[in-house]
């Protein structure tokens, strides 16, 4: 049936417009038995989705692949992936690409049916958040089973070497953190510190340090707890019933390690920020939800994944796969931070 539009279904139902909107689009508000009825109303009366016959159109894919290590599992602990994908799928979608989502573990690099999936894209976003050095090997070995297929790598510059990447600005954003709490009268600040290494808390540590330099300063005690949150409170609370004298900071290297030193000194009985100021990393959404809400280095996750979108976009529009000539240069896009100061941090 020509013309068949949302209004005049609920219209036919008797029902407002806005709840038959709800159910065509898949949002909450309406019940279950409303929704498989405006559906399948709408099914019988040949409605059409405005924008569906563009969507039908896409022929082109991009593979957005979360990989999760045996060593680190950062990606799992977080929702920083989810802000990443979110940025590149909405850039995917105005470049006229569509969007696949494939989880890898360590173990499954070569799983034959995987693979044939994600080279069936015309361009792979690979999440390299938790890359470990010790993993390079197997991942070289798998972007060659990748093919032809051009790769973007985001928050991991482990691999820039061999295809494009797009990263965050960690040594930057450490430094300023740590900046930040010296701004504000510390001059004794702690480092907490992931057991579970990766690049980019490599860099956070350089620049925190690098801070500490510049103001004549030195961390004034490291502590290494689980990458987890209730890892990182068993190791940081185990530390401070050693009743060590504490320093005026702590610089944590997430948001999700922050959190969980909040928690272990709230129960030892100090006061943040008023016996013990905190500063984190991420700017994850639980930072407003921390009491007290967390100071923070916010990144551009978004940003991270519609920029790897839309440098994948100019590989294939070129035919360009870095990762299988020798002839062609990678190109590292770093994006910058910015400090979110909320009440962990007491001010001077």
């Amino acid at each position: 049936m020509a013309g068949v539009t949302a209004r005049s279904i609920a219209e036919k139902l008797n029902m407002s417009p806005s709840a038959v909107s709800l159910a065509l689009n898949g949002k909450p508000g309406v019940s279950e038995a409303t929704r498989a009825l405006v559906l399948e109303t709408a099914a019988r009366l040949g409605y059409r989705r405005p924008g569906a016959e563009a969507e039908a159109a896409v022929t082109k894919t991009v593979c957005f692949v979360r990989y999760a290590g045996s060593i680190v599992s950062i990606a799992e602990n977080t929702s920083f992936a989810s802000f990443v994908l979110q940025g590149a799928e909405t850039r995917a979608t105005e470049l006229g690409y569509g969007m696949l989502v494939r989880h890898m573990r360590e173990g499954d690099l070569f799983d034959a049916q995987t693979l044939a999936i994600i080279r069936k894209a015309d361009g792979i976003i690979f999440l390299g958040t938790d890359v470990t050095a010790a993993q390079l090997p197997e991942l070289e070995n798998l972007f060659e089973a990748f093919g032809s297929t051009p790769i973007v790598v985001v928050d991991s510059p482990l691999l820039a070497g061999r295809t494009d990447c797009v990263v965050n600005d960690c040594y930057g954003g450490a430094k300023a953190a740590v900046s930040f709490l010296i701004k504000n009268g510390c001059r004794r600040i702690g480092y907490v510190r992931s057991k579970q290494r990766i690049r980019n808390f490599v860099e956070r540590e350089a620049g925190a340090n690098s801070a500490l330099r510049g103001a004549g300063a030195a961390i004034t005690v490291t502590v290494d707890v689980d990458i987890s949150s209730d890892g990182a409170f068993r190791d940081f609370d185990a530390w401070l019933k050693t009743s060590p004298e504490l320093p005026e900071a702590f610089f944590a290297e997430n948001d999700v390690i922050a959190a969980a030193v909040i928690r272990a000194l709230k129960k030892h009985g100090c006061r943040v920020p008023e016996d013990v100021s905190v500063i984190g990393f991420d700017d994850i959404p639980t930072c407003e939800m921390i009491d007290p809400p967390l100071s923070t280095v916010h990144l551009f996750k978004e940003d991270l994944g519609a920029l790897a979108c839309e440098q994948l976009d100019r590989r294939i529009k070129r035919g360009e796969v870095p990762h299988q000539s020798a002839e062609l240069s990678t190109v590292k896009t770093v994006i910058s931070t910015k400090i979110v100061s909320r009440y962990s941090v007491k001010k001077k």
